[in-house]
């Protein structure tokens, strides 16, 4: 069995693993048995013997005692009836892909989001309406990036999803940070990180405990996530101890330089990891929950110009519509009267991940937890350990004074829902209850964000303005 093992990879972003290149197709070469293609496409598996890559691959190690042998995804394209592959159209492909998910019908609304003001459409329903076309472009980045990866390499394809993996949520922050909306940017990254750890991670498990009572995961991957988590956190903490001790004033030279150090050393940390778990220890992230169940083919539906042009595409309106998203954020909190933090907090986070939210419960359900504990840990460790420190360094580029002073009300949340996160997949298992208790955490924290004002959003008069 050693010898007929694979390395094993599935795709994503950076607490993902990476759909391996070398799987792809190989003309005129039959797939394994225990799989099978769509109607008028062929798949081709690596483990088959006549396969001209299969017996350069080493042998994975699939747990710590025995080797076995381990069924890579496959990937399909369509072929002639000679069996040569058939180069995907960019037309053929775009409308299948395009009407392969639901989600893409809410694509209609992007061109009225793109002329609100033409429109006569006031701050309010310009941010309702940004924001619900934000939705499908997010989940379109997503595959457009997944079809860039089919065309390229292992590695290619992994740094690919690692960096395009919160591209959302990048956007809209930086056009936050370049309008100097500073508690915006901080408060929708702390939600990003929480909405991933408590209510995307919460949903996936309680989906898992309905169809079976006990679900393990990949224990050394979410260990690793989560001890990640831990010490960006820390770095989120030591600059608010140091201002509410007195040490040093917010937005002083002294806090901007502490939090620029300490982002550039967290980017450091995390380009460790991702070469830890794309190179030196890949192994150790394979998928190993769902097993026994067949891979799901995936198709190939673009050629490379055309993956590109989707992936421009969809960036090119998130920036758009993120402009006008974060514009109308003063607006909308005076006409709603809710809060500038719920909105940050609550609101934003959902919308820039609410594609790879579905994915990671539909995943769960179908009992891949550990490509459900990707989505969701690993998420939160990017936003932790990438966008976080990046946005700093940016706002230095542009002359915004961000710092990693987030507050201490939001610092304490944040750091004590980690916590919890870790204590619960520390054991490698899960069911529905310790779900619902994450859920339950976080409905606590976006009611207390309801009544919650930031000092800083504060009016003059008010009596806490300086305290």
């Amino acid at each position: 069995p050693a010898d007929a093992a694979v390395e094993f990879a599935a795709r994503s972003r950076a607490g993902r693993a990476i759909t391996t290149s070398q799987d792809r197709l190989v003309p005129g070469r039959k797939m394994s048995a225990h799989k099978s293609a769509p109607s008028g496409l062929v798949a081709y598996n690596s483990l088959n013997e006549e396969s001209p890559t299969a017996s350069e691959r080493p042998p994975s190690v699939r747990s710590r005692t025995k080797l076995t042998v381990v069924h890579p995804p496959v990937v399909i394209k369509s072929v002639d009836e000679e069996g040569n592959a058939i180069p995907p159209s960019t037309i053929k492909g775009s409308i299948k892909m395009l009407t392969g998910n639901k989600l893409y019908y809410g694509l209609i609304l992007v061109p009225f989001a793109c002329f609100t003001q033409e429109l006569g459409l006031d701050d309010a329903q310009t941010f309702i309406l940004a924001a619900a076309a934000i939705l499908p472009l997010a989940g379109l980045l997503g595959e457009a990036t997944e079809q860039v990866a089919f065309h390229t390499n292992e590695t290619v394809g992994g740094l690919l999803n690692a960096t395009f993996g919160n591209a959302t949520e990048l956007i809209v922050c930086y056009f936050a940070l370049q309008r100097g909306l500073l508690l915006v940017v901080q408060v929708s990254l702390l939600g990003s990180i929480l909405s991933n750890t408590l209510l995307v991670l919460g949903c996936s498990m309680v989906a898992a405990g309905i169809r079976q009572m006990q679900s393990k995961f990949n224990l050394v991957a979410a260990q690793s996530n989560t001890t990640l988590l831990q010490i960006a956190i820390l770095g989120l903490v030591v600059p608010t101890a140091m201002e509410s001790t007195g040490q040093f004033a917010e937005h002083s030279p002294n806090d901007l330089t502490l939090a620029r150090g300490i982002s550039i050393v967290l980017l450091i940390l995390y380009v460790l990891y991702v070469y830890f778990q794309l190179f030196s220890h890949a192994a150790l992230f394979e998928d190993t929950s769902g097993e026994d169940e067949d891979e799901e083919p995936e198709e190939v539906l673009l050629p490379m110009s055309g993956a590109i042009a989707w992936l421009a595409f969809a960036t090119v309106l998130i920036a758009f519509l993120s402009e006008k998203l974060t514009g109308a954020i003063e607006g909308t909190t005076a006409t709603y009267g809710i809060s500038e933090t719920f909105v940050s907090f609550v609101i934003i986070p959902i919308v820039g991940n609410a594609a790879e939210h579905s994915t990671a419960i539909v995943m769960a359900w179908k009992g891949k937890m550990d490509l459900a504990f990707g989505v969701a840990l690993g998420s939160s460790t990017q936003i932790a350990l990438f966008v976080i420190p990046l946005m700093v360094i940016i706002g230095w580029a542009i002359d915004q004074p961000l710092t990693l002073v987030f507050g201490v009300y939001e610092t304490i949340i944040t750091f004590l829902s980690v916590l919890i996160v870790s204590h619960i997949v520390s054991d490698g298992e899960t069911n529905w209850l310790e779900g619902t208790m994450l859920l339950f955490t976080y409905f606590i924290i976006c009611f207390a964000f309801f009544f919650y004002h930031h000092q800083e959003a504060l009016p003059d008069n008010h009596p806490m303005k300086h305290a």
